[in-house]
């Protein structure tokens, strides 16, 4: 995925799956109270992801 597109350039799905990406990174130095929320947040995503066409 190309990092330098803006938003208004970018589709829905690239736009879920940057933020798929985001998640993933912030996952790893989260505290043990973060992660809940992080994993949901990455579970709803990829739920929208599988849904669009």
């Amino acid at each position: 995925m190309e990092k330098n597109k803006n938003l208004s350039e970018m589709s829905v799905n690239e736009i879920l799956r940057q933020q798929l990406e985001l998640l993933a990174e912030r996952s790893i130095g989260c505290t043990d109270e973060e992660l809940p929320a992080i994993t949901h947040a990455i579970t709803e995503i990829i739920t929208l992801i599988d849904y669009l066409p």
